[in-house]
Order: C-alpha cells, then structure tokens, then sequence
C-alpha cells in the first residue's frame, strides 16, 4: 500500500504564505503523508467554482485520498465544519456547497460536524480554518483515526442551487456555469442532453456558432467554437485564445441552442 493522500483545493493563491501554513500542520502531524495540490487559484469566494474544479479530479486519485477543499466566504459564521466519507474518498472543508457534486455522485457513508477539539490546533483562530481545524483533521484522519472520533453525525449538508437548463419547442436554454483558466465557458448543458438533437446554433450573447466540434483543435485559429470538454458540459471555446475576453462573457450568460 503507498503512502496516504491528502489534496489541497483553495482560493488561497501563493503569495501570502496560507498554503504553507496548511502544509506545514498537515505534515507536522504526519510527515509520511503525500499532500498534491490541485489549485490554489480558485477564484476568490467561488464555491461554485471550488465545486466543479474537486469534481473534475477527486474520483481519478487512489481509494481511501482525503481531499481538503476549501473556498471558505463564511468562515467565523456559524456555518459547519464537515467530514464527509463515501465509499472511497475522504472530504474536509466548511459546509457552504463545496461539496454539492461529491454529494449527488458518491455513495456517502459517513457524515460528521467537526467538533472534536482534540483534533483542532489549540485556540483556532475565526478567520483560518483551514490551517487550525481542516487541515489538522485531514492529517489525522490520513493516520487512519476513525472517522467518528471527530464529531456527531451531521443532519444535513448544505447544497448549491445549480441552474437547469430549460427546454421549450425547438430551443434548450442554458448558462455559463464555469470558466477556466483558458478562458474556455463551461455550461450546464450536458453531452446527454444534446446527443439525439440535430443543433442549427449555439448562441453566447451575439455569437452564433453552427455546430459542435470535436475537439479544440477542430475549431479554426482564432476561431470561437463550441464542443464537449472533459466534464461531459458543453464549452465554448476559442482556438489558442480566450473565449471569456472574446465573447465578454462570465459566469451566468445565456448560452441557447436552436435545433430542428
């Protein structure tokens, strides 16, 4: 058996130290653990964002990776501390959403209020979290401490209202519900949904694109195109450029699609 996993996922950045602070507990409590960041760069308050980037990688790492996201706007409120165990995975972070996604495509187990202090950094400071409560419980929990140690049983887990897409005679009405470092627009709209649809357009604001393609290099340079990413959604896309600056679009922006 390898090492154990931690993954870090926050709007942190690297300039302010927060992410060393967090590595710096999670390995003075367990120096044998493996800690991969998959981004700091969330944008900042996002959950939504921080929602859709843990979906896109947590299901690829080995069983039994605790997976410490947080994107935390309401830390000092009262807003839960959370464990989460599905069949396969360990989530830590605040319960604001950050977990919808885990929450509808895992098998869930186990779901606890952290609240045992004894796992905590003494004193937790109002404004960190991440560093005195998350990150120490996910470093225990990677030394294998059960995962009802840490609290009771948590009632409910916040989820995020997510857009669905509307559908009305001969048109389905989507969103951008996620743009990444690309620029590329991520929307609500699933391959499924398309799959036996014979598209005439695809509409982002005054842009009107006439078919799916492939893949990204299948759209001419320059180009805005329209395809299925990785995630299985619908993406709008400009070849070797930014679809977000090109088309001045953002989070929440129309995105329809005419078919016959």
């Amino acid at each position: 058996m390898g090492k154990p996993i931690i993954t870090l996922t926050t709007d942190f950045g690297t300039r302010d130290g927060y992410v060393g602070a967090v590595k710096g507990v999670i390995k003075r409590i367990n120096p044998d653990v493996e800690v991969v960041d998959i981004s700091h760069e969330v944008e900042h308050f996002d959950i939504l964002g921080a929602a859709f980037v843990l979906n896109n990688f947590y299901r690829y790492f080995p069983r039994g990776t605790v997976h410490l996201a947080v994107v935390d706007p309401g830390v000092g409120s009262e807003r839960q501390p959370l464990l989460i165990k599905s069949q396969d995975f360990f989530f830590v972070g605040p319960d604001n959403g950050i977990f919808n996604f885990v929450l509808q495509n895992e098998t869930i187990t186990d779901m606890v209020v952290l609240a045992n202090k004894k796992y905590f950094l003494t004193e937790p400071s109002v404004t960190f979290h991440a560093r005195d409560i998350f990150a120490p419980v996910a470093a225990y929990l990677s030394l294998g401490i059960d995962v009802n140690e840490f609290g009771p049983t948590a009632k409910e887990c916040l989820k995020l209202v997510i857009p669905e897409p509307r559908l009305s005679k001969g048109k389905l009405s989507g969103e951008i519900i996620h743009v990444d470092g690309f620029g590329n627009l991520v929307t609500n709209l699933t391959a499924e949904s398309l799959r036996s649809k014979k598209i005439t357009a695809i509409t982002v604001g005054r842009r009107r694109i006439e078919r799916l393609t492939g893949s990204y290099s299948e759209i001419e340079e320059g180009k805005v195109g329209a395809l299925i990413g990785s995630s299985n959604l619908l993406e709008i896309a400009l070849n070797q450029g930014s679809a977000q600056e090109a088309l001045r679009s953002r989070v929440g922006s129309a995105v329809t699609i005419t078919f016959k």
